[in-house]
């Protein structure tokens, strides 16, 4: 057991005196706890309260080194932090500030005033190919905003120019916007001839008007190059303030519908002939028809027969786009010089399908017809792209192919039933060029519009109404007599007359006269023949006619104009009241203009595989 620690006070201690030797030594202890507290434990949240005698530290006197080691670099870590962070705390307030200065909303400028347009001519449309349109009629009004504080700007320039610009998406040199881009200005207005003040109370317009040409491409966005077409107006105020406004363009081509296009093709070394129906013009959306006929699928002989039965048709439309890429001044030498360029080309299918039935086949007739009607449509998800024919480079064409899949058969005469399939195949493929262009819709051209008729206009002059000024719109119209100066009047000269009471007399034309006027109208009309039919070897030179009108023009004044002619040409009061003769065509005749009722009809060579 450990021995227990005692305390002895000698016989000189007074008990009084050993109280206070305790309580000293007491208060010194709590003294030297709270300073070593103070001093090593700095915060409660770094390190908890550690006693400076305890049993662990003697128990583990190195580990008891390390927690302290490790306490007092954390206490040190701590207090580098705590200076480190009031040193930046100064450094980002002072950052702060400039930061927040310059993320502070700051007030844009003021611009003195801004611009709009106002299109007053319908959507721009070409109506007609690039060699017949007369063009679209461009017209509107350029209105300006007044937004100046004081109310009112003045303008010392004031430009609007309507531009056309041809992007090539592949230029000679990639990175070269000249290369890229071409602008060209089809019409510059300028409205200000001298410096002009203008107020914001006031109606700021400037009416402009154009005549598009209509060899013009319309606006065209391709994988190759594009064609836009825009409005920049430009405005510089007295203080060297820039009014800029760009307005887009969209201008179209529509080609009215005409007369049906037929196409003959012949696939030699074949018998077979295929004819093909189709609209002139076909549009972006909605369908059109086609109408086939093959012949001559059927080859007889004595005995047997070969004939070609449609297994399939397949059709699509492919788009061809051509790109013309020009070289700027600086980049010529890249192409070679001397005005060379490069010549880029894209092709892709904008519609397709395959039919494996819906035709009528007819081996009976002679040579045998196949026929087959179906629709073809371009697909809108593709965005086809109108026909472009355009002199700065880029053109754009369309063609339809058409494929059919034809099996050889075997059979005799006697029974055409017996069918045996020889194995012979082959594929027959057409090609025609279509024209896709914008529907035409109701409208004209500018240049075809008319007027309106009588029936359009409403009454006028309206009517007087009454002296009432409560009676209608016209009310309190009054009529009153002329009290001005007098009028001047001439009257009109009289020929001498014996008889007064008769109406006046007036030269009479020679019965010549009357005969060559009415002759010329009789040949015009085709009546000529029946008068020289009437009275043969009757004419202005003949000397028959010429008797005739010597021996009565003595008498003239005693018989009327037509009396002379009458007995001149041998006719009688009937014969100029007979109406022309009119004709009807005969039946060849009319065979011949069915026939010739499609006028657009071309002939060409298929290609016949297998």
């Amino acid at each position: 057991m450990p021995k227990r620690t005692s305390l002895h006070f000698g016989k000189s201690a007074s008990p009084n005196h050993s109280t206070n030797a305790v309580n000293e030594v007491v208060s010194a202890v709590q003294r030297k706890l709270t300073i070593s507290s103070t001093e090593e434990v700095p915060s409660v949240k770094s390190s908890p309260r550690r006693p400076s005698f305890s049993m662990n530290a003697m128990l583990h006197a190195g580990k008891d080194k390390e927690h302290l080691h490790h306490g007092d670099s954390n206490d040190r870590e701590a207090r580098k932090h705590k200076r480190n962070s009031l040193t930046s705390g100064l450094r980002t307030s002072s950052r702060s500030k400039d930061t927040l200065a310059n993320q502070s909303p700051r007030l844009a400028a003021i611009s003195p005033g801004k611009f709009d347009l106002i299109i007053e001519s319908p959507p721009l449309v070409f109506y007609g190919t690039t060699q017949s349109s007369s063009g679209a009629l461009l017209s509107g009004r350029l209105r300006l905003h007044v937004t100046d504080p004081l109310a009112e700007i003045k303008l010392t320039n004031l430009v609007m120019t309507l531009n056309a610009a041809i992007t090539t998406k592949k230029p000679v040199v990639k990175d070269c916007p000249e290369c890229a881009k071409r602008v060209n200005d089809l019409k510059t207005w300028k409205f200000l001839s001298e410096p002009m003040t203008y107020h914001a109370n006031k109606s700021n317009q400037f009416p402009f008007s154009f005549l598009l040409p209509g060899h013009l491409p319309a606006t065209t966005n391709s994988a190759l190059g594009s064609v836009t077409y825009y409005l920049e107006a430009h405005a510089t105020t007295s203080h060297s303030e820039e009014i800029q406004l760009r307005h887009p363009l969209k201008i179209e081509r529509a080609v009215p519908p005409g007369l049906e296009k037929s196409s003959v093709r012949i696939f030699p070394p074949t018998n077979l002939t295929s004819r093909v129906i189709m609209p002139p013009v076909i549009h972006p959306i909605g369908s059109f028809p086609l109408q086939m006929i093959l012949s001559g699928v059927v080859d007889k002989k004595t005995d047997t027969q070969t004939r070609w039965r449609l297994r399939k048709v397949m059709w699509r439309i492919e788009e061809h786009t051509k790109m013309i890429s020009s070289p700027c001044s600086k980049h010529g030498h890249k192409v070679g010089g001397d005005g060379k360029a490069l010549q880029h080309q894209d092709e892709r299918t904008v519609g397709c399908d395959e039919l494996k039935s819906g035709w009528k086949s007819d081996f009976d007739t002679h040579g045998g017809e196949i026929t087959l009607e179906f629709e073809a449509r371009l697909s809108p998800s593709r965005n086809p792209i109108c026909d472009v024919d355009s002199p700065a480079g880029l053109e754009v064409k369309h063609n339809l192919v058409i494929e059919l899949i034809i099996a050889e058969e075997f059979c005799p005469n006697r029974n055409t039933s017996l069918i045996t399939p020889t194995g012979a195949a082959r594929v027959l493929r057409m090609q025609f060029g279509i024209n896709i262009t914008e529907r035409a819709g109701m409208g004209i051209s500018w240049d075809e519009e008319m007027p309106p008729v009588y029936d359009d206009v409403p009454e006028s002059p309206p009517g007087y109404g009454t002296s009432d000024k409560t009676a209608g719109a016209f009310g309190g119209a009054i009529m009153e007599d002329y009290d001005g100066p007098e009028l001047e009047y001439h009257d009109l000269e009289r020929l001498h007359s014996d008889n007064p009471h008769e109406p006046p007399k007036y030269r009479e034309r020679d019965p010549a006269e009357y005969v060559d006027v009415l002759a010329t109208m009789m040949r015009r009309s085709g009546s000529g023949s029946r008068a020289s039919t009437a009275s043969p070897g009757l004419g202005p030179s003949s000397p028959r006619f010429k008797a005739r009108t010597a021996s009565r023009s003595s008498n003239h004044s005693a018989h009327p104009p037509h009396s002379h002619l009458h007995h001149a040409l041998g006719l009688t009061e009937d014969d100029f009241g007979i109406e022309p003769p009119q004709f009807r065509i005969s039946e060849h005749d009319e065979r011949q203009r069915d026939e010739t009722a499609v006028v657009d009809e071309d002939f060409g060579v298929g290609e016949a595989v297998g």
